[in-house]
C-alpha cells in the first residue's frame, strides 16, 4: 500500500538545514540536531511523517486553485434525511458553509441539486476552498453529502498537526458544518 504524502515542501527543507548547521561546529547539542536533521531528511525522502498518520493529514501538491501551491486536504461525509433539493438550498447560503480561519466566503460554482463550490479569502489571500457534492441516498428522501476542503496551513504540515489537536482546526470546522446541516435540516417540520 502506497503511503499518502503528509509533508509539505516547506517541511521537507528543515532536515538539511539542521545538518548543515550542526556540521559547522560539532558539539553535543549540534550532534543531536544532526540526528534530528537526518530523521527529517528521511521524512523528506518519503514525503511522510509517521507521527502525522493518525491525524489523517494529507497533502495535495497540485491543488486546482491557482493561488495555492500546496494544500492540506480534509474530506468528510454525512447522510441527511431530507430530499436533495432541500439540502442543496441549505448549502447555497454562504453562511452555512464551513467557516475556516475567519475568512470571507465566496461561492465559486453551483450545479443545481448536485454541488456547491466555494473559496475563503482573508486580507486578499486565499485561505481555503472546498466543495459539497450531493447524491441520493438509498431509501426514501435522504441525501448523501460529500464534503472536501483544502486549506493552506500556517506553519506547513506541523502547523496542520497542531491545528488538528485544537478546537479550531479546519477538520473540526468541516465536521461541525456537516453536523449542523443535518441537525438543522432534520429538525425542520415536514
Amino acid at each position: 500500500m502506497a503511503q499518502k504524502t503528509n509533508l509539505m515542501r516547506i517541511d521537507r527543507v528543515g532536515g538539511l538545514a539542521l545538518i548543515v548547521w550542526a556540521l559547522r561546529r560539532p558539539g553535543a547539542l549540534r550532534s543531536g540536531a544532526a540526528g534530528i536533521g537526518g530523521w527529517l531528511l528521511y521524512q523528506a525522502y518519503t514525503g511522510s511523517n509517521p507521527l502525522f498518520r493518525p491525524l489523517g493529514i494529507q497533502v495535495n501538491r497540485k491543488p486546482h486553485a491557482a493561488l495555492a501551491h500546496e494544500t492540506i486536504v480534509v474530506e468528510d461525509a454525512v447522510t441527511i434525511a431530507r430530499p436533495r433539493a432541500e439540502v442543496y438550498a441549505f448549502w447555497r447560503c454562504a453562511a452555512n458553509l464551513p467557516q475556516v480561519l475567519e475568512s470571507e466566503i465566496h461561492i465559486t460554482h453551483e450545479e443545481a441539486n448536485e454541488a456547491v463550490g466555494w473559496r475563503g479569502v482573508r486580507d486578499g489571500r486565499l485561505t481555503h476552498f472546498g466543495s459539497i457534492e450531493l447524491r441520493d441516498a438509498p431509501g426514501e428522501s435522504a441525501t448523501c453529502v460529500g464534503a472536501r476542503l483544502e486549506y493552506v496551513p500556517t506553519g506547513g504540515s506541523l502547523g496542520a498537526a497542531i491545528s488538528c489537536m485544537t478546537r479550531h482546526s479546519p477538520q473540526r470546522a468541516l465536521a461541525d458544518a456537516l453536523r449542523r446541516a443535518r441537525t438543522c435540516l432534520e429538525s425542520e417540520l415536514i
